[in-house]
């Protein structure tokens, strides 16, 4: 029962974190995003994946965010206009709406179709423009591929025969850390996704406080300042998600058809020359989605504080066992691997909870640094009480300590879990004639993580 309570007080916790971290951040209370929330796709073939589109219009500026994925998918967002007269400028932003981090154009881009490729932790923005001022139809569609963890090599190498008849050396690993359980494993596993919003939150707090006093114009450019769901323009979205597919990919069919029909009649009087061009943008667009599916394709991270590869300097490990964890023989007991596979894949669920724990404290680093760096500036000539944006100061630099609290506490948790994967894996290892393996190698690799991922700040 206390461990259900923990559980559903840190989900409640979890949601109203999120809310405050809910999209760039802006001044102009004009900007009303619409948000682009990703849906699970429960078709058979697609397991793993994300998916939500929206088909709309636009005759000046229209703003949207996208939210619901993960660290570790990698992520297409397609956007392509109806017409072939209007073209679009699209921005792909970040922490505000001045943080441009990729700009397309419909009309560079091939074919018309524009496709960002990215990774990224937080949520993001798209801003679509429409340079002649003039309406113009388009659709915006997001889809996340399966969770990909695959960016870590193996650090294991074939253990020779002279490693493997050598005396076992002193133990260097320290004292003996203690196990956790499984219960407990879950529920830091949520801690560490909370540890996103943990710098946000107390200033949107904070926010909802001072929104009647001057100083509420320095927190409306340090949160998002609205959820409404609306459009910048009079022509509502059609959202499409999952299960929505067919249908989209007929309205989208459609739209194209007929937008492109009209902008081609003043240039083209044959209707079958009509009929080809709009056949062969439409085949295209289908052709990107399929894209998707080739892991081959390059996806960049939205932000520099992610770190999505290779742990630079990362030792290499002799084991008896070098069966990658992708080959069938994991499920067999014709091989080293059904000893093994547990352990292995509870060592790289660490690695990865390590990876992604740092990702979480940089990001939301750099956020407050750069609301506090922002608020210093504005308060000097913007109107803005001095004294109170002094005050909000205080409030954000208090949170970046808990930030670092909560950041130590699940630091602790995963070194003791990763002690435990190591001492599964060396039973493993005794278990085919590599005694004392851990005290012998896997200690030098406890050792490197262990200082790789401790706070430095």
């Amino acid at each position: 029962m206390k461990l259900l309570g923990t559980k559903l007080f840190l989900g409640f916790l979890l949601v109203g974190i999120l809310q405050a971290y809910a999209q760039p951040f802006t001044l102009d209370s004009n900007i009303e995003p619409v948000e682009l929330k990703l849906q699970k796709d429960t078709r058979k073939g697609h397991e793993g994946e994300l998916f939500i589109a929206t088909i709309s219009s636009v005759d000046t500026i229209k703003y949207y965010y996208v939210s619901g994925h993960s660290l570790f998918q990698d992520i297409d967002v397609i956007i392509t206009d109806f017409s072939n007269s209007e073209n679009l400028e699209v921005e792909l932003v970040n922490n505000s709406w001045g943080d441009v981090v990729q700009k397309q154009s419909t009309a560079n881009a091939d074919d018309g179709i524009i496709d960002f490729k990215l990774r990224s932790l937080n949520k993001f923005g798209i801003k679509v423009t429409s340079p002649s001022a003039k309406q113009a139809k388009f659709t915006i569609a997001v889809r996340a591929n399966p969770e990909q963890k695959n960016y870590l090599k193996s650090p294991f190498t074939k253990i020779t025969d002279q490693e493997m008849q050598s005396e076992a050396s002193a133990n260097l690993s320290g004292e003996p850390i203690d196990s956790t359980s499984k219960g407990d494993k879950e529920d830091s596993n949520l801690i560490l996704y909370i540890l996103l919003g943990v710098a946000i939150l107390i200033i949107g707090v904070l926010a909802g406080k001072l929104m009647g006093k001057k100083s509420a114009s320095i927190i409306l450019v340090l949160i998002a300042t609205s959820l409404t769901v609306q459009a910048q323009s009079s022509q509502p979205d059609r959202f499409y998600g999952p299960d929505d597919y067919n249908s989209y990919m007929e309205d989208t069919e459609e739209e194209m058809e007929s937008s492109s029909s009209e902008s081609d009649k003043s240039s083209s009087n044959n209707p079958i020359e009509r009929t080809t061009k709009f056949q062969e943008k439409f085949d295209k667009f289908k052709e990107t989605f399929e894209k998707y599916k080739d892991y081959k394709e390059k996806y960049d991270n939205l932000t520099d504080c992610m770190k999505t590869g290779p742990i630079p300097g990362e030792p290499r490990i002799p084991s008896f066992c070098t069966t990658p964890l992708s080959n069938t023989e994991w499920d067999t007991d014709k091989s080293c691997a059904g000893c093994f596979q547990e352990a292995r894949q509870n060592f790289n669920e660490t690695r990865y909870l390590f990876t992604q724990l740092a990702s979480i404290y940089r990001c939301t680093k750099d956020f407050s640094n750069a609301a506090i760096a922002y608020g210093d500036n504005v308060s000097g000539y913007h109107g803005v009480s001095g004294m109170a944006w002094q005050t909000q100061r205080v409030n954000i630099e208090k949170s970046v300590v808990e930030l670092q609290k909560a950041y130590d506490n699940k630091y602790n948790e995963l070194v003791k879990s990763l002690h435990n994967n190591l001492m599964e894996l060396s039973k493993c290892e005794a278990r085919y004639g590599v005694d004392d393996w851990y005290d012998r190698f896997g200690y030098m690799y406890f050792e490197f993580m262990r200082d790789k991922y401790q706070r430095e700040d």
